[in-house]
């Protein structure tokens, strides 16, 4: 449950992040990551400069460390630049470099779990337990995600937790719901908007 806990509230972080740092360069954008994919450098370090402060932000709120925050952010753009040609970013490029700093932090904390949960199986004679108002905190997360998603419309819920906790895609939901896939993207966004509002007190700012 903390696993799933903890994604929803990096989904969330993602979305306000995104409607926070919402501008006018969209086109722009596009038109410099047409350069890059034909090789310009300059372009992309043009591209790097411009976001390169937002995005070590943004990867603050998942990683606390700074220097593993900047490792994430430059390992980004490096990705980037490799797999220009295969990469079709066509709508909006800020939106992805986000996308692209949620997943790699989300995938290192999740390894980072996983490490420590070995590390707390293999050395239990060494393990700290939590202290009461961490066991607190966790439990009053726990309850506010679960009360957010019960507040959800019967069939908003069960689209939400079909794509968030069944990892099922758009396609798949909408085949077995015998609905179409705009239907069950619709669904998510009022699911989030939903969430964003309810856990707003939660999020890191």
């Amino acid at each position: 449950m903390l696993n799933f806990t903890f994604e929803i509230l990096a989904d969330l972080t993602l979305i306000r992040s995104l409607e926070e740092s919402k501008d006018a360069s969209g086109e722009t954008d596009l038109i410099s990551w047409r350069k890059i994919r034909a090789g310009d450098a300059k372009e992309f370090s043009f591209l790097f400069k411009k976001y390169y402060a937002v995005l070590y932000r943004f990867a603050g709120r998942f990683i606390k460390d700074g220097s593993t925050a900047e490792n994430i952010v430059q390992n980004v753009f490096v990705n980037l630049w490799i797999e220009k040609e295969r990469r079709n970013i066509e709508t909006n490029l800020k939106a992805y470099l986000y996308q692209m700093v949620h997943n790699q932090s989300l995938n290192l904390l999740k390894q980072e779990q996983k490490s420590i949960a070995y590390e707390e199986k293999t050395l239990v004679y060494h393990k700290t337990a939590p202290s009461p108002e961490e066991n607190t905190a966790e439990k009053e997360l726990q309850l506010a995600v679960q009360r957010a998603i019960d507040k959800l419309p019967e069939r908003c819920r069960q689209i939400y937790l079909m794509k968030r906790y069944d990892q099922m895609k758009y396609a798949e939901i909408a085949r077995i719901l015998n609905i179409s896939v705009n239907t069950v993207k619709t669904q998510m966004k009022r699911a989030l908007k939903s969430l964003l509002q309810e856990l707003s007190p939660f999020l890191n700012c």
